[in-house]
């Protein structure tokens, strides 16, 4: 096993999102569920948390100690305009200016294409829920990352809105029978991804539930779903590989044939 770095890399978690009482409690919420995705506790590693949400965007005084930055996913809209998700917005065409990369899972994937001028909005096709079919743009992905896909993937997704339009410079990656663009990249600094790979079966059940209670989802969308987890084993180990290896180097791939 290689010597851990010497040298202290820090990362930041920006917490666009409150989860349910059931996820924080079992899981530490979305932006511990990432850290723990990402993390190497071999590492001289540093974590930090910003609730975004709540106002705190006091990352902004030290961008120049981080080495990547995270956005984790929201029940908001990111084609709203709260005073927060625009402020979120102006961070993120900062960090991208400052050369920093950043890495957005499903709303920070959207909020990512806005900022860099993209479009987001709802999806015709509505919910996406559960387990579902990827088809990849693996030589895109090997030319990038150095890192072998297949040319599909089974993911788990969580969402109602979509990036219909990419920024100028991206390249799409990945597309869904109902999304065209679940995966985007600007170069090696920028990587969007609609699906959640730090979500597990339990958390997507919570989540239904409360959907289902909020009359938010139909009945019909909701057993598909839980079908969905009968019938598919999501590829969560592969696409935790791909975005270690975006945030921290090829040498935290993992080879898929």
């Amino acid at each position: 096993m290689a010597a851990p770095s010497s040298r202290l890399r820090r990362y930041a978690v920006l917490k666009a999102g409150h989860a349910t009482g059931y996820i924080e409690r079992i899981h530490g919420g979305f932006a511990r569920m990432l850290e723990r995705l990402l993390r190497d506790p071999d590492e001289n590693e540093r974590w930090d948390v910003y609730h975004v949400v709540d106002g705190d965007f006091s990352f902004l005084d030290e961008t120049s100690d981080f080495d990547g930055f995270v956005i984790t996913g929201s029940a908001a809209d990111a084609h709203a305009d709260d005073e927060w998700i625009l402020r979120l917005r102006d961070a993120v065409q900062l960090l991208y200016l400052q050369k920093k990369r950043i890495l957005g899972i499903c709303f920070g994937h959207q909020i990512i294409a806005r900022a860099l001028g993209g479009e987001t909005g709802r999806a015709a096709a509505g919910w996406e829920l559960g387990v579902k079919k990827l088809s990849v743009d693996s030589a895109k992905i090997r030319e990038i990352y150095g890192l072998e896909f297949p040319s599909t993937i089974d993911v788990i997704e969580s969402h109602r809105d979509q990036v219909s339009a990419v920024p100028p410079e991206a390249v799409v990656l990945a597309s869904s029978e109902k999304t065209r663009i679940e995966m985007f990249a600007i170069g090696d600094q920028i990587l969007g991804i609609q699906s959640h790979p730090e979500f597990s079966e339990d958390v997507v059940m919570d989540i239904i539930d409360g959907r289902l209670s909020r009359d938010s989802i139909t009945i019909e969308v909701a057993n598909e779903a839980i079908q969905s987890f009968e019938e598919s084993n999501p590829d969560q180990e592969m696409m935790k590989s791909l975005c270690k290896t975006f945030l921290k180097g090829p040498g935290k791939a993992i080879s898929f044939a």
